[in-house]
């Protein structure tokens, strides 16, 4: 049986939050404007960016077209300040755990 999770966030995921958050505030987008284009409650926005919620990859896509910027070219700048052998480790010492 597979062991536990210390936690369903770890760093690869809190760093797409984080580019989800600041692109947000880079447009100058409330948190209830976010909300508004995405069709859910502020509520909703704000369990996601506290990570209080878990997105899946559609709900990525979908902050990602409320946001106005490309899934593909998000995912790609988040993980080029990460080297292969850094998310490599990090899936190692998750499988250790």
């Amino acid at each position: 049986m597979p062991k536990p999770r210390k936690s369903p966030f770890d760093d690869g995921y809190i760093a797409i939050i984080e580019r989800l958050v600041a692109r947000r505030r880079e447009l100058g987008m409330t948190q209830e404007q976010l909300a508004s284009a995405y069709g859910e409650d502020q509520s909703f926005i704000s369990r996601v960016e506290r990570r209080q919620r878990r997105i899946d990859v559609w709900e990525f896509v979908l902050f990602c077209v409320a946001l106005d910027v490309d899934p593909g070219a998000l995912l790609k700048d988040t993980f080029a300040e990460r080297s292969f052998e850094d998310v490599l480790r990090g899936m190692a010492s998750r499988a250790a755990t």
